[in-house]
């Protein structure tokens, strides 16, 4: 079968309601056949054809025909009304996170029809691709796409129950104390390494079976970065954890302006580093009790373990508020729009520094400069004012997430 066949003539190109109207048009007397064709734009002749064949079904007294016949002898496997349903069990199985490969969806087809008693079909069980390639081009709606590891405790934390508890403890807070958007911030960790995390796409040889890129070595050290931004789109200055135990200020060359170091032998954050971070973030923000500020932050013990933290807070007047756990892929202004563009940035500009640098690789002491290009690039109003939108919180929205959106929870419960 020709999988890329083009039509070679406009035969049949008129649509199935203007021939409708056309032939109710002639067979009740309200238009002749020339005056009928031009006004609806459908052939004479066929029109003149329709006409008889109504007329015919109306003496006899049966059913009409439908004025578009079949125009092969082939028919289709399955009606429109079945494929619709076969559509909507696709979107269904999607939204609750089991979605079907395109071999899936040929295996489930073949199986429904065997049980619809559709003519003999041969196989090995699975509908053939010609079939597969029809019926996305009949529904152009669904599309290929490569899907993000989900991990059943998400599918299950994010439920309807959850998040509408989250959102009324939001609102409540947030009348209580009065807070707007430029008062309302989010902060969060996130980990680089001379070797980035996502790789972008490059061209090569169609055909080759594996495509390189260079790296500065197998696996990089981790380098936590804090970052915080605003509703109103402020970003505050980026705090490095170098994973080094002595102090050395040349990590910090060119690095995004108002940038801190601290340092700890694995990189990773710790209670203390974010005790240090947090009393500049209430320098930053010029937090008091006569001033207030609410901290939105996931549920790392770091940030809610951290009785120094909590006591400081409470002194400086900054309302600490945890995402409910595992929700934060949503709920997370940071990770829902900041943090993926980050990466892609960042890896863009390693490979441009490694393209410029023959022979060399990106040390610790790049990573600081490396990160400033990325960050500059991907810190911008907009994109801080919408992650806010997009995940409800400001301004404060309930009923931002679809019903669809807790599809996966209902099957995991």
């Amino acid at each position: 079968m020709v999988r890329t066949y083009k039509r070679k003539s406009d035969r049949a190109t008129w649509s199935d309601e203007s021939m409708t109207e056309a032939v109710n048009a002639c067979v009740n007397q309200v238009m002749g056949y020339q005056k009928a064709a031009k006004t609806f734009a459908v052939p004479q002749t066929t029109l003149e054809r329709k006409v008889k064949a109504a007329r015919e079904a109306v003496s006899r007294q049966c059913a009409p025909k439908p004025v578009r016949g079949s125009l092969g002898p082939k028919k289709p496997l399955f009606t429109s009304a079945e494929e619709d349903q076969l559509v909507e069990y696709v979107l269904k199985m999607e939204e609750r996170l089991f979605g079907l490969t395109p071999f899936d969806l040929r295996t489930v087809a073949f199986q429904w029809a065997q049980r619809l008693g559709k003519q003999e079909l041969k196989g090995d069980g699975a509908l053939g691709l010609d079939w597969y390639f029809g019926f996305r081009t009949r529904h152009p709606q669904l599309t290929l796409r490569k899907p993000e590891a989900t991990s059943a405790a998400r599918a299950a934390a994010f439920n309807k129950v959850t998040v509408t508890n989250f959102f009324t403890l939001l609102t409540d807070v947030i009348d209580r104390h009065g807070f707007t958007g430029e008062r309302i911030f989010n902060c969060d960790e996130t980990g680089i390494s001379c070797v980035p995390k996502h790789r972008s796409k490059v061209l090569s040889l169609k055909g080759r079976k594996q495509v390189g890129v260079l790296t500065s070595q197998e696996r990089g050290n981790t380098v936590t970065v804090e970052l915080c931004y605003s509703a109103t789109g402020q970003y505050l200055p980026p705090m490095f954890v170098f994973p080094r135990k002595r102090a050395n200020p040349q990590l910090l060359n060119d690095c995004p302006p108002g940038s801190i170091a601290e340092y700890y032998e694995t990189g990773w954050m710790q209670s203390d580093i974010f005790l240090k971070w947090f009393k500049k973030f209430v320098e930053w923000t010029n937090s008091s009790i006569t001033n207030p500020s609410l901290l939105l932050l996931d549920g790392h013990f770091t940030h809610t373990k951290n009785l120094e933290v909590i006591d400081y807070a409470r002194d400086h007047g900054v309302v600490i508020m945890c995402f409910p756990p595992h929700c934060t892929h949503r709920l997370q202004p940071l990770d829902v729009s900041f943090m993926k563009p980050l990466s892609t940035y960042y890896d863009q500009a390693v490979t441009s520094w490694l393209r410029q640098n023959p022979g060399r690789v990106v040390r610790d002491y790049q990573i600081g400069k490396l990160f400033g290009e990325a960050f500059i690039r991907a810190a911008n109003m907009s994109t801080a004012i919408r992650s806010f939108e997009q995940t409800g919180i400001w301004p404060v929205n309930p009923d931002v997430f679809p019903e669809t959106a807790f599809a996966p929870s209902e099957t995991t419960f």
